[in-house]
């Protein structure tokens, strides 16, 4: 399926979306020949109602400033968002009011009806909890952006985290418009990390995407005791790999969360432009 509409993922509150995330998705957008809209979640804190906070350290009036300090990042990402984005490229724009701290339930209720949403990492307290929730929730792949560190945003070099799982598959699907852009494709399964003998194996993943018009390759690599999703990452270092493509959480989430595993991996620390679909 081919993606023409992207929505990006922008935050108003402590730290605001920089600009690069904005420049990046541009970037993509235009080489996707999609459309972009911007979801911008402005956090708003309820005030406390507590008349002894108030007394002793004003704490509406605190409040009331960081709301203000919100308030106003967030009309800044907007208009960033309406100069940056031509009109040949322009989507929608979502206003997102969240209380307390950045949440993704409403941005996941509209993003059900975009191809992509896009995620940039840089640093914000709630990036993974929102990916998390958007992977779940809104039933689209997620791309998980770190700063690309100034180059255009290419991916000539798709890197296919595979492990013959139901999210694996799905993220196959999902990606294959990358995949036939890409002037390299290649198959990674991480060996050692976990039983994969009735898993699909990796020459019907070629054959598959053979059918696609994409000549991919296929490689193993042992996990030697590392994390698979740390593996995928090692790997696409050394071999110029742009885009990791992932299913996202093929265990539990739980499981995930208490045992490690290679989505939460990647989560913490990307590397790279990470596709995850769930």
């Amino acid at each position: 399926m081919p993606v023409r509409d992207i929505i990006l993922q922008m935050n108003s509150y402590p730290e605001p979306t920089p600009g690069w995330a904005l420049e990046a998705a541009v970037s993509l957008a235009q080489g996707c020949g999609a459309r972009l809209s911007a979801g911008v979640c402005e956090v708003y804190i309820p005030p406390v109602s507590n008349w002894l906070a108030n007394k002793l350290v004003n704490a509406d009036g605190m409040i009331a400033a960081e709301n203000h300090k919100s308030s106003e990042n967030a009309k800044t990402l907007l208009s960033q968002f309406s100069s940056t984005v031509g009109a040949d490229l322009v989507g929608e724009t979502l206003l997102i009011r969240c209380p307390g701290s950045v949440t993704h339930w409403q941005l996941a209720a509209k993003a059900c009806a975009y191809d992509l949403i896009v995620v940039p990492v840089y640093g914000h307290q709630n990036t993974i909890a929102m990916t998390e929730g958007l992977i779940f929730e809104a039933g689209r792949p997620v791309l998980l952006l770190p700063e690309p560190g100034g180059a255009p945003l290419r991916f000539d070099h798709v890197v296919i985290g595979w492990d013959g799982s139901r999210a694996a598959a799905r993220a196959l699907a999902d990606s294959l418009s990358f995949c036939r852009a890409a002037s390299k494709v290649t198959i990674a399964s991480v060996t050692k990390d976990k039983d994969l003998s009735k898993a699909a194996p990796v020459s019907d993943v070629v054959r598959h995407l053979g059918r696609h018009d994409v000549a991919a390759e296929a490689i193993e690599i042992p996990a030697d005791g590392s994390d698979a999703g740390l593996v995928l990452q090692s790997f696409c270092e050394r071999s110029g790999g742009d885009l990791l493509v992932m299913g996202a959480y093929g265990h539990s989430r739980v499981r995930e969360f208490v045992l490690g595993g290679a989505t939460r991996s990647v989560l913490e620390a990307p590397k790279l432009p990470i596709f995850l679909s769930h």
